[in-house]
């Protein structure tokens, strides 16, 4: 198995609403073709360019293809939405997760006001091409678990199609996309795509197995109340405990839950610490079994991944074998934009290194071969929940572990390619031609 991360050049592409004198947002301001051009050669550029694996699963020929195509979809005028919608099932055929087509927080702001009057009155789960309700916030008596065959008059089936296309996803899975959807990205995308109204047509299929329409009305969205204040430490604690929990269940003898929800608590605490804890914890408590919860860790810092192996291997490991990249410094980072210092800094040499014939390496702490921990080294069982939320960083430490110890992985196939991904540096790019705002992610 190739174990291997790339460094990403992620692509998010911010529109620009213009605000007039009275400061009200217009959302649709239309770009001429000439603006449009210029900007998705400008995309095209630097595509080609840096991302690092722009080919790997998509060939040259295929993407130079879809490249024309979309050009020649480019309409007279365009709004930023127009536009994003037309760029976005291109972007999602580099089938890389990390690239991906933004709107400005200008227009999100927008979506969301729209959202509260054009809601979705149901929540879905999805299996395969079939929809079904997890969710009722409608006045109607909808079973959750019904099926739902049809919404406005359009199959579920052509509906999850079409919005599958939008949605950026590692390699050839659906399941990641299906799992964002599920997630609260349904009613954004479907609204994007199919449109808003106040009221949606729904078919549903009863308990005795008969279509039936249906026009449910939303509740009225009642806001959360605030939570009390709680001391800063308290707050802290909650905050560390969501992200990473250490836990014992009594119905199962000698074994422990480790549950870890995102990569990124060093934001908040050294790691090297918490995890020195928890496995001292775990030789002193004498735990043959540990269970790592990662069903919905979306990744984060591959030096967590790394150190959490340096406890669970028995000999010398890798996590990642090599970063590369096709550029040492991409073209459209500004060595004078304060915006952009922090991949200025990563983008120097004593980060990168020419390594091969027309790429370069990132010399980071995760990439080679380590030593595990002799000190609280877990020598246990190991049991690993996945799904299809498991991405990134998590889903890399998911297949070097399995590639390289005797566990047992339960669950659902993760989010991750097997072929690595693209992770280490995230950037995003400006097209110039609509003056679009620069935010880094």
């Amino acid at each position: 198995m190739r174990l291997f991360h790339y460094i990403l050049l992620s692509f998010y592409v911010i529109g620009s609403c213009r605000v007039v004198a009275q400061g009200i947002v217009v959302p649709d301001k239309k770009y001429s073709k000439i603006e449009l051009r210029a900007d998705f050669r400008f995309l095209r550029a630097i595509l080609e360019e840096a991302h690092p694996s722009l080919y790997q699963y998509t060939s040259k020929e295929v993407m130079s293809t879809l490249f024309d195509e979309t050009y020649r979809k480019i309409g007279d005028e365009m709004t930023e939405k127009e536009f994003g919608l037309l760029l976005k099932p291109l972007v999602t055929k580099i089938r890389c997760g990390h690239t991906d087509i933004r709107y400005s927080p200008e227009t999100r702001k927008i979506n969301r006001i729209r959202n509260r009057t054009q809601a979705l009155p149901l929540g879905f789960w999805i299996d395969n091409d079939r929809l079904f309700v997890a969710k009722n916030d409608s006045k109607d008596s909808i079973r959750l678990g019904t099926e739902v065959l049809e919404i406005e008059g359009n199959s579920v089936g052509k509906i999850l199609r079409t919005l599958r296309k939008y949605l950026p996803a590692d390699g050839y899975g659906e399941q990641y996309k299906d799992a964002m959807l599920e997630n609260g990205f349904f009613e954004d995308y479907y609204l994007d795509v199919f449109g808003g109204k106040e009221r949606y047509q729904f078919v549903i299929k009863t308990d005795n197995g008969l279509a039936q329409n249906i026009t449910p009305e939303l509740k009225p969205r009642i806001l959360p109340t605030r939570p009390p204040r709680v001391a800063p430490d308290v707050e802290l604690n909650n905050r560390l405990n969501r992200l990473r929990n250490l836990t014992y269940p009594t119905e199962v003898a000698s074994t422990a839950l480790l549950k870890i929800a995102s990569f990124s608590y060093d934001d908040y605490e050294s790691y090297l610490m918490i995890h020195e804890r928890f496995f001292k914890e775990l030789e002193q408590k004498n735990i043959k079994n540990l269970i790592i919860d990662l069903r919905q860790n979306l990744g984060g810092n591959h030096e967590i991944a790394l150190d959490l192996m340096k406890y669970l291997m028995d000999t010398d490991f890798i996590l990642t074998a090599s970063a590369e990249a096709p550029v040492f410094i991409p073209s459209f980072i500004s060595n004078n934009d304060v915006e952009q210092q922090e991949s200025n800094r990563t983008f120097s040499e004593k980060m990168i290194k020419k390594c091969a014939e027309g790429t370069y390496c990132l010399n980071i702490p995760s990439v080679g071969k380590h030593k595990p921990y002799d000190l609280y080294r877990f020598k246990g069982s190991v049991y690993v929940l996945i799904s299809e939320q498991t991405f990134s960083a998590a889903s890399s430490f998911v297949a070097s572990l399995k590639a390289q110890k005797a566990v047992t992985l339960i669950g659902r196939e993760t989010g991750g390619g097997e072929a690595g991904c693209n992770g280490g540096i995230i950037s995003t790019v400006v097209l110039p031609a609509t003056k679009l705002k620069r935010y880094k992610s």
